[in-house]
């Protein structure tokens, strides 16, 4: 419980409810989470420095991500593939993009997921 949440608490007020994702916003981040190759990306994302620590960082993964060399590299697939679908990631939501020069890296919105996680706890 936040000390908001506390505070209200003990004022007998009701605690702030979190901003809860619209529908459209929850649809559009289960599509693309419905890939398994993007589920995995976001998997992998979670802890980059674990999953990608046979690629030297172009930059600091916890302030701007894994290059999408990296990905591609690790996947296997095109970099057109990858692309493609970290743009999809990023439209529904779930990654955010930096340049690094000529590179684009990627880490996860982590508010965001949480959000996501709590607007599935409220549909069962």
């Amino acid at each position: 419980m936040s000390r908001n949440d506390e505070a209200a608490a003990r004022a007998g007020e009701a605690p702030e409810a979190p901003e809860a994702l619209e529908a459209p916003e929850t649809l559009e981040a289960f599509k693309a989470l419905a890939n398994p190759v993007r589920l995995q990306i976001m998997r992998w994302l979670r802890n980059p420095d674990t999953e990608f620590a046979a690629y030297e960082p172009i930059a600091d993964r916890d302030t701007v991500g894994v290059c999408v060399s990296h990905i591609q590299a690790k996947s296997g697939l095109a970099q057109s593939t990858v692309s493609s679908y970290m743009a999809t990631l990023e439209r529904a939501g779930l990654v955010r993009s930096t340049r690094v020069g000529k590179w684009t890296h990627y880490r996860r919105d982590e508010e965001r997921l949480r959000r996501l996680s709590e607007a599935v706890g409220g549909l069962i």
